[in-house]
């Protein structure tokens, strides 16, 4: 009984984690498309780039997807093979039993027993005999039948092998059209970008635009720490009623505030997300004037890993004017991090993040000039040294 309960509730906790992941997700993305209706699209030309790198950074995650199916059918491939091999080897072994069975009986002759009292022989060995021969046959029959039971487990086998490699070709051609379409974006990317390289450089110059990136960004943190609030204390009002209804019970789900508490323990620990040169470090004047920087810019090669640098929850998972393709990561206690200007999001919103983990790969979005990770920590939506919590 006290199974059942446990399953019962280990069920529900199931379903109401997939309940809030679900509306989390609604209000990030209701909150995405509000900002995006907010943006004067035409008012800036490194928009032009928007919608491929957005399709760069879906078919690379699509093509990661694609990889890890094509190692789990491999995988399912090559334990197909180990048991057609055990299959032939058995189905071997027991054909050459019943061959030397034949040869035997054919060798003795048949088992009719008044044959043998013809010949002569005693009556008593004339039972042992027909006992005999009659086990033989027995056994006989009992290869046969096995033997048709490993073939026709064997054909099973071999009709799932196919299967199999089908599979197996099939995600090889999926891989083969997302990597030539992800090619011929990059390609038309590239156009775009040298088309308006120079509009790019010449409005970095201007205060007003970086300002108002950094206010969009801004916002944007505001929203999502709204939208963060409004769904702890939704799931606090769930959890509060599900004790009433059903008397206290144990939460699996880890506290916010505890997370937090976690994650302030972090301080002077934390790795940056990407190896390369610090270009732009936090406070200092930009190089393209007006404004200083909120984070850093950490220089590094395309297609490099950009990993969390702690546990956490993808709450942002977007294309965003000023940042490209930007990955926000929840920390909880009010801390945040933030990843820009990435050539592809490995992550989506509700989707968890472990410390280490890679969640985007380098890139140059957003009109950055130069390859590389733009990286942030907030505390309660403002942007803090990230220096003063990376380890020496």
């Amino acid at each position: 009984m006290v199974a059942l309960l446990l399953a019962s509730h280990c069920a529900l906790c199931g379903a109401d984690q997939k309940t809030e992941l679900n509306l989390l997700r609604d209000r990030i993305e209701t909150l995405q498309r509000d900002l995006a209706k907010s943006e004067e699209s035409r008012g800036e030309v490194a928009d032009a780039l928007r919608t491929s790198e957005k399709v760069i950074s879906e078919v690379n995650h699509g093509l990661l997807v694609l990889g890890r199916e094509q190692g789990k059918i491999s995988q399912s491939l090559a334990d197909l093979k180990k048991k057609i091999d055990a299959g032939r080897a058995d189905a071997t072994r027991q054909q050459a039993l019943l061959d030397r069975t034949i040869r035997h009986q054919y060798m003795y002759g048949s088992t009719d027993a008044l044959r043998l009292m013809l010949d002569g022989r005693d009556v008593s060995e004339v039972e042992r005999q027909v006992h005999y021969f009659g086990y033989l046959s027995n056994a006989r029959a009992s290869m046969i039948a096995g033997l048709k039971q490993s073939l026709a487990e064997l054909a099973v086998l071999e009709v799932s092998a196919r299967n199999k490699r089908d599979e197996l070709t099939m995600n090889a051609d999926a891989q083969k059209k997302a990597r030539a379409l992800l090619q011929g974006e990059r390609m038309a990317r590239q156009k775009v970008f040298t088309k308006i390289k120079a509009d790019i450089t010449k409005n970095r110059r201007e205060i007003g635009r970086l300002k108002r990136d950094e206010d969009r960004l801004t916002k944007l943190i505001e929203q999502l720490a709204k939208a963060l609030a409004k769904d702890r204390e939704d799931r606090r009002e769930r959890r509060a009623d599900r004790i009433q209804q059903k008397g206290p019970t144990v939460e699996v789900e880890a506290d916010d505030s505890f997370v937090g508490r976690a994650f302030q323990t972090l301080r002077g620990k934390l790795k940056l997300p990407a190896r390369g040169e610090l270009k732009g470090r936090f406070g200092s004047p930009r190089e393209d004037g007006g404004v200083t920087w909120k984070g850093l810019f950490i220089r590094a090669e395309a297609g490099q890993s950009v990993k969390a640098v702690a546990d956490g929850r993808v709450v942002y998972a977007d294309w965003l004017r000023g940042f490209g393709n930007l990955l926000i990561v929840d920390h909880g206690g009010g801390y945040m991090s933030l990843y820009g200007n990435n050539e592809s999001l490995l992550k989506q919103i509700g989707e968890r993040a472990q410390s280490g983990e890679t969640v985007a790969s380098v890139g140059s979005t957003g009109g950055a000039l130069e390859s590389g990770v733009y990286f942030e920590l907030r505390y309660e939506g403002k942007a803090f040294d990230p220096m003063t919590w990376v380890a020496r």
